[in-house]
């Protein structure tokens, strides 16, 4: 995928996000199941911080402090989105920019924020009661941003615990595999990308003969 294609992943999901923020029928003081502890506001929140720090990320093009969302709800996600989508969209995916990650180009933040809007309406979406799909290649992309990116990075901070023995991962509808952990792998989980996907960021479990082998990244970037 290229950043054409992740920041159209972006605006698919921050409008179903701005038709969620919008919806009368949603109790924004209600839980999100997927996130312990948090409101349906908590989570706009959050999503109005990530988007502010990045704006501000993007537009320096160095490290940025981490935004507080205390005392922020869907209202400030709603004010606030139209700036965020504005500088993700005209930045050059091409040109250096500081990442957490391997990828110092703005092209990190585009698949990133993808990624991280993606997530979130499916939390979202499933407290409310509702269902999404992902694309299956997009899925499989967020299966590799785990398995090369985030969960390495997590063990190297002391955020998650090593897996004891490496698992194959392979996705049935798009034929991608990939090794989680180190090792030769000794399970191999088989699902749909969209199942590996979800099981990854701990929104289902990864089974094998009714038992979870990983209980998912928690990840604060």
């Amino acid at each position: 995928m290229i950043s054409a294609d992740f920041l159209d992943q972006v605006q698919h999901h921050t409008s179903e996000l701005m038709l969620l923020a919008f919806d009368e029928k949603v109790d924004r003081q209600g839980p999100v199941p997927s996130c312990p502890g948090w409101s349906i506001d908590d989570l706009f929140a959050h999503l109005w911080a990530i988007e502010t720090w990045v704006t501000g990320v993007i537009r320096t093009r160095e490290p940025a402090a981490e935004v507080d969302p205390s005392g922020r709800s869907a209202r400030d996600f709603v004010d606030d989105l139209p700036t965020f989508l504005t500088v993700l969209r005209h930045a050059d995916p091409e040109q250096p920019c500081w990442s957490f990650g391997s990828d110092r180009t703005v092209g990190f933040w585009h698949r990133r924020q993808a990624h991280e809007h993606a997530i979130h309406h499916w939390d979202l979406a499933n407290a409310v009661g509702r269902s999404i799909e992902f694309d299956p290649e997009f899925a499989a992309d967020g299966v590799s941003e785990v398995v090369e990116m985030f969960y390495p990075r997590q063990v190297r901070k002391g955020r998650t615990q090593p897996l004891p023995d490496a698992v194959q991962l392979v996705a049935a509808d798009t034929g991608d595999e990939w090794t989680l952990g180190d090792g030769a792998p000794r399970t191999t989980v088989a699902a749909n990308a969209s199942e590996l996907y979800l099981g990854l960021w701990n929104r289902q479990p990864l089974v094998v003969d009714g038992a979870a082998i990983f209980d998912g990244v928690r990840v604060t970037p």
